[in-house]
């Protein structure tokens, strides 16, 4: 491949949300935007967390940000950081899904009303959230990307409120497409397989 395709990203503000560790699909998205030239703006939940998107920054350059995206203050507060310290983004990745580790256990009959909440509020709702604070400073068109599960359409044992929360993320991927397309902003959800 030539130079200048491997450095398709160039002058490109590229977001990613919900770096876990150096396993997660967030850390490889992040560290092949960077080798494509990309600018990185990672954010993660936790010091634990931001250690090894330190790895990342220290290696490529960019910056770090905590963020729980069930907080609408830290969602706030990182809007106004990416706009202080770039102005303008390109890029949102969008890799966050969680649920409690009980409503993934059992049968999804068994499902309780605060693990629903919780598992569509993390896994869905933060890609709306998100797209509120940060479309706004996609000046010049731009992504959005998050990720899916093939849960989304079929039943897997152990998957439960998760396979709902995946479906609704992808129809919130519709809607936002809708309501953003005339902005030049696509959203898209990728399965990166089950």
């Amino acid at each position: 491949m030539s130079e200048s395709a491997n450095m398709l990203l160039t002058g490109q503000v590229c977001v990613i949300m919900g770096i876990q560790n150096r396993w997660s699909i967030a850390y490889a998205i992040a560290e092949r935007m960077a080798e494509a030239g990309a600018t990185l703006a990672l954010t993660y939940l936790d010091d634990r967390a931001g250690r090894d998107a330190n790895v990342l920054i220290e290696k490529y350059g960019g910056r770090g940000y905590t963020c729980n995206v069930a907080s609408d203050e830290d969602l706030d507060r990182l809007g106004a950081d990416l706009k202080q310290d770039f102005g303008r983004i390109d890029t949102l990745v969008h890799s966050i899904g969680f649920a409690p580790a009980a409503e993934l256990a059992g049968r999804f009959v068994d499902t309780s009303r605060e693990g629903w909440r919780v598992a569509l509020d993390i896994s869905a709702y933060s890609l709306v959230a998100s797209a509120q604070r940060l479309a706004p400073l996609m000046t010049e068109g731009g992504s959005i990307m998050t990720l899916t599960h093939l849960g989304a359409d079929r039943a897997f044992p152990k998957y439960n409120v998760m396979g709902v929360a995946k479906a609704a993320l992808e129809s919130s991927v519709r809607y936002l497409a809708f309501d953003l397309g005339e902005q030049g902003i696509r959203v898209n959800a990728i399965s990166a397989g089950p």
